[in-house]
């Protein structure tokens, strides 16, 4: 039990590191000139336009796209991987047994990010940015469901819905609203782990959600909507996914060893 618990505060501590560097690597990422370029030209009317996109994106998936999505996720698959890893944590825990959940879901992110990279480059090359939302939203959002059911958590309760939205925001926003989604995340999964189940607006979180997420993807999908080279910004998809897939895995394995820890002590 004392091998158990100190390896499951190894990985605690890795994960709040991992998380620092991530925020520092992306703070430090500079703009391209054409990124730059169209910073400057951006309309106004486009961020209300944006603001909408993404907010309708919610509502549609949330309330009618969850059960079509979950679908495509092999959950048998996945809780059978997951009950023979934990069986070999239990049996040998070392960096080496508990790295795989980590690989796995490596790997996921990596497919998603191929496919929401392409998507958005053939909609770049045809000059159209803001139709790319919904695809876009139902790929990360696939892709977080995945992760969450690797790691034996739900992702159609309201209250899980509500954390997925603080995931996206602490993914894609910059600066101190970064760092603040973040700990929101932590707190909410915390106390859901709990079954303290707190009251959620969700309607008032997603738009919440969608603003942040206009605010921060304004750019790509004004660069993504002009032909030639919208390629640009549809190519920002990678970027996005690639952010939106390193914080679920992040996150969700924080909440999974945190569970782990916290039965451990009970017992």
């Amino acid at each position: 039990m004392g091998e158990l618990s100190r390896e499951y505060d190894r990985q605690l501590e890795r994960l709040r590191r991992r998380e620092e560097q991530m925020f520092r690597r992306d703070a430090a990422r500079r703009k391209g000139r054409i990124m730059s370029w169209a910073e400057k030209r951006v309309p106004d009317k486009l961020i209300q336009t944006m603001d909408i996109a993404f907010y309708t994106a919610f509502q549609v998936l949330f309330q009618r796209g969850t059960g079509l999505l979950g679908r495509t996720i092999p959950t048998r698959k996945l809780l059978g991987e997951r009950y023979l890893k934990e069986y070999a944590i239990k049996k040998a825990p070392g960096a080496r047994s508990m790295g795989a959940f980590h690989r796995s879901a490596v790997l996921s992110g990596t497919l998603t990010t191929a496919a929401a990279t392409a998507e958005g480059c053939v909609l770049g090359l045809l000059g159209m940015g803001l139709p790319d939302i919904p695809i876009l939203m139902s790929i990360l959002l696939r892709a977080i469901y995945h992760t969450a059911v690797r790691y034996g958590f739900a992702y159609d309760t309201k209250g899980e819905r509500s954390y997925i939205l603080l995931v996206l925001c602490a993914a894609l926003a910059d600066g101190p609203d970064r760092q603040s989604y973040s700990a929101r995340a932590d707190e909410l999964g915390r106390r859901l782990d709990r079954d303290q189940f707190p009251w959620v607006d969700l309607e008032a979180q997603m738009r919440e959600a969608a603003k942040a997420l206009a605010g921060a993807m304004l750019v790509p999908k004004f660069l993504q909507g002009m032909t030639l080279i919208g390629v640009v910004g549809g190519a920002s998809n990678f970027s996005t996914s690639r952010r939106v897939t390193e914080m679920a895995n992040l996150k969700y394995q924080r909440r999974f060893w945190e569970k782990k820890r916290r039965k451990l002590t009970r017992s």
